[in-house]
Parts: structure tokens; C-alpha cells; sequence
């Protein structure tokens, strides 16, 4: 396992807001960006100190974390990022299916024009990204764009379940969205055929929701979220026989 990179975080001490939120806020958006991979063993005191605080509010924080189910308290080890296996990511995707083909579903009735606007605005950084890509020559986005692309990928879904006007729907995907964007920002596995792929299904998904078509809406979402997650688990079974 690894240790927490060090002189990554900055000083909490001048921020104006409880330090175990503050410290939460921090870990949780270097879980986002990839500083924290899945497998990084989480260093109370080493955490403590490049925060400036005490190690009180770290362990309130990574508890928080813990209980989101984000990191793993492991016996006689301590706190540890999660990784994905076959199970989770199983697990994962069938909360994402479940809710988010009802919330297309949904969204397609009450959508508003600022929701319309946003993700054809997703969508176009998603397109953005690839088209580069495809122009460079290289077989792999490099970090900042995979970072674009994910951000926009999840930014999309948050707006669909945003514009299906129902907060249970995204307080409940939430802990899945977050968790799958953390494992994909430590993997980097998007290469072309990936990316076309999930160019092509989010356009399918946004013309149903321009048409107003929920059922169409729901059968996009479901296929898109089958589609990622057999992607996933392919990944993850060839990552074991490696």
C-alpha cells in the first residue's frame, strides 16, 4: 500500500469553516483528481501536518470518508482508498441503472432550457476533448484531459438527475458517480474506441432529451450504463491476468 504523497495539500489553518469539513473537502477532491488512488494508505499525522491541524479533525474526515463508502478502515493497517473490484463495480453500476434511466425518464418531462443548455455544453467539451485526441496520435488521453473529460462525463449525469427535479435521485447516485470517477482518474483506461463510444451514447441520451422523449431517454441511459459497465469489469478482469 501506498503512503499519502506528501506536499500536495495546502494548509487549512486561514479557512473559515469546521476543520473536519475543510479537511473532508480537501481529502475528497484529492480523491477526484487522482492525487489519492485507490490502494493509498491515508497517514493521520503525515495528513495532519501538511494540513496544519491536528490529527482530530483528519480522523473525523477520513471517517466521513469511511462511512461514504470512499475509503476502507482495514485492521492493524488504517484507513485505505477503496479500490474497485468485479462486486463493486457491479454494485456501483446497478445503482447508477436503476436511478438514473428513471431520472432520464423524469427529465425528459421537466427538463428546463438552462438544463438543455448545460448538457449540450457537456456534451460539446466531451466532443471537444475526443476530436484533439483523435488529432494528436497519441492511444491515451494524457491526465489534464482525461480530468476534462470525466468532469464533463459526470457533470452530464449530475444534470440529468438535476433537471429530473427529484434531490433523492441525486443525493442517493451521488456516492456511485464519485466513486467511479475516482476509479477512472487512477486507471486513465480511456482510450479512442472508449471514447467515441461514450461521445456517441451521451449524444443519443441528449437528442431523446431534446425531443422530450423519456422512454427514449431511459433506454439510452440504461444501454450507455451497461455499455461502461462491461467496459469496466473487462478492464478489471484483464488488470487480474495481467
Amino acid at each position: 500500500m501506498l503512503l499519502v504523497p506528501t506536499a500536495r495539500l495546502p494548509s487549512l489553518r486561514k479557512v473559515k469553516q469546521p476543520l473536519p469539513r475543510q479537511v473532508h473537502a480537501t481529502l475528497r477532491s484529492r480523491l477526484l483528481d487522482g492525487t489519492l488512488p485507490p490502494g493509498t494508505r491515508l497517514d493521520y499525522k503525515q495528513l495532519a501536518t501538511e494540513l496544519g491541524v491536528s490529527t482530530t479533525p483528519v480522523r473525523e474526515a477520513v471517517t466521513q470518508l469511511a462511512s461514504e463508502g470512499f475509503v476502507e478502515l482495514v485492521p492493524r493497517l488504517g484507513a485505505v482508498v477503496r479500490s474497485m473490484n468485479q462486486n463493486t463495480a457491479a454494485e456501483l453500476y446497478e445503482v447508477r441503472e436503476a436511478i438514473e434511466t428513471f431520472a432520464a425518464l423524469k427529465a425528459a418531462e421537466r427538463l428546463s432550457a438552462r438544463h438543455l443548455e448545460l448538457l449540450q455544453q457537456q456534451h460539446a467539451t466531451m466532443l471537444r476533448v475526443f476530436e484533439e485526441f483523435k488529432t494528436s496520435g497519441r492511444d491515451r488521453l494524457e491526465a489534464a484531459e482525461l480530468d476534462q473529460f470525466l468532469d464533463a462525463d459526470l457533470a452530464f449525469h449530475r444534470t440529468v438527475l438535476l433537471a429530473a427535479r427529484n434531490g433523492a435521485l441525486a443525493r442517493t447516485v451521488e456516492e456511485s458517480q464519485v466513486q467511479t470517477r475516482i476509479f477512472f482518474a487512477d486507471r486513465g483506461i480511456h482510450e479512442e474506441k472508449r471514447l467515441s463510444k461514450a461521445c456517441e451514447q451521451h449524444a443519443t441520451i441528449l437528442a431523446a432529451l431534446e425531443a422530450h422523449d423519456g422512454i427514449a431517454a431511459s433506454e439510452a441511459m440504461r444501454l450507455h450504463i451497461r455499455t461502461s459497465l462491461q467496459l469496466t469489469l473487462d478492464h478489471l478482469e484483464n488488470s487480474v491476468t495481467v
